[in-house]
């Protein structure tokens, strides 16, 4: 049975300069952009084909909140040596950098670097079998699926591990057509590029879990290289479930919004759960009060503890059998919830 890993791959793919996506307009090394982030909504999937409109006048932003898009050379990265053979690199903030090389007829990934909570630096590297991303001229209609293998390194519970990796990627520009951001801002003659993920491997206390990445990005080409607007969504859930552990959504938009929300807003209270990964013991450290209830979910949703809980509280998960789970914490009608690995 096949075993996954959270494929954080946010990879932005710039290209620019005309209606067909190309080589000769990629993005060089040096540019850059500010995002701006905003709260979840609807990614528009049905809206395909020429002459559609996505509207996202109404979004709303998150105070404070930005990324930084840019374009880098490889060989000043900090993970030049794990990908000796890309000639660019997309970096999302501090987040995530994506490893590239083009020719002429496409655009293939060696792979990605991303920071995650319980595995630190994650570096995936495609050296068995690069993903293709891009078939060029991309255009409106086009599209590819590909087939990518190589390894994983990481780190769990202060040991270093590696496992080996698969996946496929679909890929497609599937839509032309007008984009609406706030500030009365029309863009017509966008493209948007499609990207939907999966990526497999065998990792100790992680289970079975699948992880997709449905991914729109949407251009203005004749005006610029870069993207002017990204909505990615990333669901975990067990292999062969129907019912997400978790769902996120990354939203992005290079207008400003002219609406605002608080970031704790967005998570109804903060929480936070060490050690992670952990042992026999868990301790709570949040925003809630003493009638707050804790449960912890397996990958199945199934309910394997539940207990009251305040700020500072310990529970023992002795019992648990090694592996990842979910800890959502419930406080007056309001909920936060936390990844957690047993080992």
């Amino acid at each position: 049975m096949k075993k996954t890993v959270l494929f954080i791959s946010l990879m932005i793919a710039f290209v620019g300069k005309s209606q067909s996506l190309t080589q000769a307009n990629e993005a060089a090394v040096g540019e850059n952009i500010t995002m701006y982030v905003c709260d979840s909504i609807d990614d528009y999937s049905a809206n395909q084909g020429t002459g559609v409109t996505w509207d996202y006048s109404s979004l709303i932003g998150i105070t404070g909140q930005t990324r930084i898009i840019g374009v880098d050379n490889p060989a000043l990265t900090a993970n030049t040596l794990s990908f000796p053979t890309s000639t660019f690199a997309i970096s999302a903030g501090s987040l995530l950098a994506s490893y590239y090389t083009s020719t002429s007829t496409q655009r293939m990934s060696q792979g990605f670097v991303f920071n995650e909570p319980t595995l630190g630096d994650v570096v995936a590297k495609f050296d068995m079998d690069e993903a293709r991303v891009m078939d060029y001229p991309f255009l409106n209609g086009s599209m590819l699926i590909d087939d990518f293998a190589g390894q994983i390194d990481f780190t769990l519970s202060g040991l270093p591990q590696t496992s080996t990796l698969t996946g496929t990627v679909y890929a497609s520009i599937d839509g032309q057509g007008t984009l609406l951001l706030p500030g009365s801002t029309t863009i017509t003659e966008v493209i948007r590029y499609k990207i939907i993920d999966t990526t497999y491997t065998d990792i100790v206390f992680l289970g079975d879990i699948e992880i997709i990445r449905i991914q729109y990005e949407y251009y203005d080409i004749t005006n610029t290289s870069l993207p002017i607007f990204s909505h990615t969504t990333l669901i975990a859930q067990s292999e062969g479930s129907t019912t997400p552990i978790s769902t996120q959504t990354l939203v992005l938009s290079s207008i400003e919004t002219d609406e605002f929300l608080a970031v704790n807003e967005l998570n109804t209270f903060k929480v936070g759960v060490y050690p992670n990964p952990t042992g026999n013991e868990i301790k709570l450290n949040g925003e809630f009060s003493s009638n707050a209830v804790a449960t912890i979910y397996d990958q199945s949703a199934r309910i394997m503890i539940s207990a009251n809980v305040s700020n500072g509280s310990s529970l023992n998960v002795s019992s648990l059998e090694a592996g990842i789970y979910i800890v959502k914490i419930e406080d007056k009608g309001e909920n936060a919830t936390i990844r957690i690995v047993k080992n």
